[in-house]
């Protein structure tokens, strides 16, 4: 007879930082379920933060306020269809110094992400963007809901 030979142990797999913060999210998102749906949470990627934001029902539209500080507004790209706004922004910025002893340089990126869902339709072509103070406003006309008609059908 001889001897059994040992199965090989696989080596335990550590989770990565990201997965915890992904499977935290996941329970996030079950817990918050029963609310309505332009209620979520973001997906986290590496290097993109997610600005705050507050949306407000202004009766004949939406204002939406985001908060991106330190970007410069032609560094800011907003995208909207008539059920959700998209922000993207991104700086980068480059210091170097060269000094008789020592050279220094730093490099700086980053960049904000939101989606936000709207609660109704809204006109795309129509929303007006400003920023001032690294506050990005955004008015979201709502989409007029035309009266219906109402015909009278004889019963035969």
């Amino acid at each position: 007879m001889t001897k059994p030979e040992k199965l090989a142990k696989r080596p335990e797999i550590l989770p990565r930082a990201d997965d915890v913060f992904e499977d935290f999210r996941r329970e996030i998102e079950t817990m918050m379920r029963p609310w309505p749906a332009f209620w979520h949470f973001p997906k986290i990627e590496k290097d993109i933060r997610f600005p705050l934001y507050e949306i407000s029902d202004k009766g004949d539209r939406y204002e939406i306020k985001v908060e991106i500080p330190g970007i410069e507004k032609d560094k800011v790209d907003v995208r909207a269809t008539s059920d959700y706004v998209e922000v993207l922004a991104e700086h980068t910025q480059k210091t170097d110094e060269e000094k008789k002893n020592y050279v220094y340089n730093e490099r700086t990126y980053r960049s904000f992400y939101r989606k936000i869902s709207l609660p109704e339709e809204v006109e795309p072509s129509k929303i007006n963007a400003s920023m001032k103070d690294g506050i990005l406003v955004l008015e979201l006309p709502k989409k007029e809901i035309k009266a219906r008609k109402q015909v009278k059908v004889d019963v035969k």
